[in-house]
């Protein structure tokens, strides 16, 4: 049964529903849109994805279409949620490989939640090895230090699903993996031709 936050999306009622679908947008022509009610700036792409507004000014993002899966997309395989600090609630992707952690958004693992003591460009440095499945923290090149579960991080060290990373003495992050030695996106890769 659904909360009292989603039963609008499980309602069905006699009114016709107002629709207004924007799949015939592009990328770049988003100024029709506007902002969403109670959302905030209008959306920049919308290749996979289509808004609809309903008659009670709610919007809905439906799926238009799946995107294939290639290896170039870089998939997520875990999570960093902020536990602590500007940003607390918010999340940010980690992708397989080398990822740069810091405060600017040219870092692959991008911060920008006002903490000026994480280091803008290399904080620290979160390795995914899809090879043996599993998850590495290595320091990075600023200056402020990490702590991985109390530790200092001056070496590389194995970062365990749900380690709390203090990354300033006012932000603490939570990690989580998604890809494990159960799962890997190369598991439902298709076989090459």
């Amino acid at each position: 049964m659904p909360s009292d936050k989603t039963k609008w999306i499980f309602e069905s009622d006699d009114r016709p529903a107002r629709r207004r679908d924007f799949t015939d947008l592009g990328p770049d022509d988003t100024s029709l849109l506007g902002p969403a009610p109670g959302i905030g700036a209008a959306p920049t792409a919308l290749d996979a994805t289509r808004l609809v507004q309903v008659a009670d000014e709610r919007t809905r993002i439906e799926i238009v279409e799946a995107i294939p899966f290639e290896e170039e997309l870089d998939p997520v395989v875990g999570w960093l949620v902020v536990t602590k600090g500007p940003g607390l609630g918010r999340s940010v992707n980690i992708g397989a490989g080398m990822n740069i952690v810091g405060r600017e958004s040219s870092c692959r693992v991008s911060l920008p939640y006002g903490d000026m003591t994480i280091s803008g460009e290399d904080h620290l440095r979160i390795v995914y090895d899809d090879v043996s499945r599993s998850f590495l923290v290595v320091p990075g090149s600023g200056k402020n230090i990490t702590r991985l579960n109390g530790q200092v991080v001056t070496a590389t060290l194995p970062l365990p699903t749900h380690s709390t990373l203090e990354l300033s003495k006012k932000t603490t992050v939570r990690f989580v993996a998604f890809c494990n030695e159960e799962f890997d996106w190369g598991d439902i890769a298709p076989p090459e031709a």
